[in-house]
């Protein structure tokens, strides 16, 4: 799969689309991706992955160390 400049394969992934007002990153599993996501004064933001103490692989997927 392709989008936001970013590329990925597993049918697991779960990419946050800038298209939709996400920040572009590709998550390992969906329970990633919905736990960088927070409603903060009724706006959903993106956490910054690394803060959840995430990790990224070679090809710039976010995963649980």
């Amino acid at each position: 799969m392709s989008c936001c400049g970013h590329t990925w394969v597993g049918p697991d992934r779960a990419h946050c689309c800038t298209r939709t007002n996400g920040c572009g990153h590709v998550f390992d599993n969906a329970v990633l991706w919905d736990t960088h996501r927070v409603e903060r004064d009724g706006v959903t933001v993106c956490l910054d992955p690394a803060t959840l103490s995430l990790t990224t692989t070679k090809n710039g997927i976010w995963i649980q160390p």
